[in-house]
């Protein structure tokens, strides 16, 4: 059709309204011929019968469309006639339908469904009430997309005829998406948004720097406000650690203390652990041994299968090395933080023993929620995922990871989401007014409230909400200080990277003896590194050449 929508579509947005044209003439027609039939019937032969007989014969004689216009007439008449009796423009609205203008729509994805999410499900609903209770100009209308879909169906949407308005990012793609030329710089309106009010503001004073770090392209144009901070950190079950504190001073070191001087064994110090050989120490007294010498009880687990990269980063991270330079185009990790962080990692495993055997079957959270596993690898958003799959248990908590040889106080690897605008929104005004409530203080609380997550902002951890969410949730208590040491990884193509480097640094946890030995598939340690490293690079530079590509069109 010339409209160039679907058949379908336009047969559906005319068929709601003749259907209900069809009905209210029905009924219309029903209450008058009723009553002036039974007139009529009682009244015959009167004049009263002679006039609606007329009336009913002629309805049926004159051409409707000549009555339609004469019924037209007599309505504009009979509407000037009481205009100039001083009936009001706002009833004569009501009398006659004419509506107010209808509220634009602003396309809004994510990846969560509230079909698997009950909780995700309450967000949203309460973002959208909350916001368009502010906004009645603005419909807001959720695209909710699974994860595992999430990225091929945005890419597909963002070059077809219907893209969203504005879409939840993750610092994986945010990058890779600006520089496709598919997202709309913002330097612009968070200029002329530093003079809104507090709780609206959105400029990079009101977010923590780790969190504002992710959303700069390297030209120095902001795409994205920051929704979401995370950072790796490590869990700890506190059940466990709280039965080795009654008999060692070490571990009930790592709780800290009331003003009263009691011991506080719902939460721990944010850098609880020193070093590496003091968290040595603690996985060796954290793990149980049944009589046949079999783990019952680990100090950590390790997983060498499907995370090597995830895994490895913090670690090197808190050794002092960096994954890749501050322009996200050369890796760095085959130095020598790097060597030592994967031979930590791996003599955790091969000689310390302090980890359960290697499973493709079984997940860390898994062994976790279990209670087989004194402490894992995690993220701050741990937490409320944990305590649906286990009926409400909420006894661990998180720290930061302790520095290496090479390192100096607690480090580890950041990121997050952010909301972006995409370069072809029809409603700049509704995107921008959305992202500063979601972003904004009201949306930080929300957050906080339904789904358990600290938020970016600085003011949101001054909000009684928040230091409820601790009273409630004692795992929350060093999330703010964990996302404040992190250092940031560019994830321009991160993804691919770590496909690259996965299969390496999980080879040299499954062989490390052999590689140490000199008979597994690398020559050594650092040639293992080396290669994955090279893998990276490569990466990066057939990245790097298409940016280069696409800043020249």
């Amino acid at each position: 059709m010339w409209t160039g929508r679907a058949i379908g579509h336009e047969i559906n947005i005319r068929f709601q309204l003749t259907l209900q044209l069809a009905v209210m003439t029905t009924i219309i027609s029903v209450i008058i011929a009723l009553p002036l039939g039974i007139v009529s019937a009682v009244k015959q032969n009167t004049w009263i019968d002679y006039l609606v007989r007329t009336v009913a014969v002629a309805g049926v004689a004159i051409p409707s469309f000549w009555l339609g216009i004469m019924i037209i007439l007599g309505l504009l008449i009979f509407t000037a006639v009481l205009l100039r009796a001083g009936l009001t423009r706002a009833l004569v609205d009501d009398l006659f339908g004419n509506e107010p203008p209808r509220p634009v729509q602003l396309r809004v994805w994510d990846w969560w469904s509230p079909a698997s999410n009950e909780e995700y499900g309450q967000y949203f609903e309460a973002i959208e009430k909350a916001f368009e209770a502010q906004n009645p100009d603005v419909d807001i209308v959720y695209q909710i997309v699974p994860f595992g879909n999430y990225v091929q169906k945005l890419s597909t949407a963002m070059v077809g005829s219907t893209p969203p308005d504005v879409f939840q990012s993750s610092v994986y793609w945010a990058e890779g998406f600006y520089q496709r030329g598919m997202l709309r710089p913002l330097d612009d309106l968070l200029a002329a948004n530093a003079t809104a009010p507090g709780p609206q503001r959105v400029t990079e004073e009101m977010f923590l720097p780790s969190a504002w770090r992710h959303n700069q392209a390297r030209d120095g144009r902001v795409f994205g406000v920051p929704q979401i901070i995370d950072a790796q950190c490590l869990l700890w079950n506190l059940d466990i650690l709280k039965r080795a504190a009654a008999h060692d001073e070490e571990v009930r070191a790592l709780f800290p203390r009331r003003e009263d001087g009691t011991i506080d064994y719902d939460r721990l110090r944010f850098d609880a652990v020193e070093d590496w050989d003091h968290f040595r120490r603690l996985t060796h007294k954290l793990t149980r041994r049944g009589a046949d010498g079999q783990i019952t009880q680990a100090g950590f687990v390790i997983n060498a299968y499907g995370g090597g990269a995830g895994m490895f980063s913090p670690w090197l991270a808190a050794n002092g090395g960096r994954y890749q330079d501050g322009d996200g185009s050369r890796a760095l990790f085959a130095g020598a933080s790097g060597v030592e962080a994967l031979r930590f990692m791996a003599r955790l495993y091969w000689e310390d023993k302090v980890c359960p055997p290697f499973r493709r079957q079984i997940s860390d959270s898994e062994l976790f929620q279990e209670g087989k596993v004194a402490c894992m690898v995690a993220g701050t958003w741990s937490g409320k995922d944990i305590t649906r799959n286990t009926l409400g248990w909420n006894r661990f908590a998180k720290t930061a990871f302790p520095p290496g040889p090479r390192g100096s106080g607690q480090k580890t690897v950041t990121w997050g989401n952010m909301l972006v605008v995409t370069r072809r929104c029809q409603n700049v005004d509704a995107a921008w007014r959305y992202i500063q409530f979601v972003c904004g203080l009201e949306g930080n609380v929300l957050r906080a409230e339904i789904l358990g997550y600290n938020g970016p902002r600085r003011d949101f951890y001054d909000t009684e909400q928040w230091h409820r969410a601790k009273r409630e949730r004692p795992y929350l208590s060093n999330v703010k200080q964990i996302c404040l040491a992190g250092d940031k990884l560019r994830h321009t193509e991160i993804i691919a990277v770590n496909h690259q480097v996965n299969p390496v640094i999980e080879t040299l946890l499954l062989r490390f003896p052999d590689i140490e030995a000199g008979k597994g598939p690398h020559a050594s340690l650092e040639a293992a590194l080396a290669e994955a490293e090279r893998n990276a690079n490569g990466v990066f530079r057939r990245y790097n050449e298409q940016v280069a590509r696409w800043e020249d069109r």
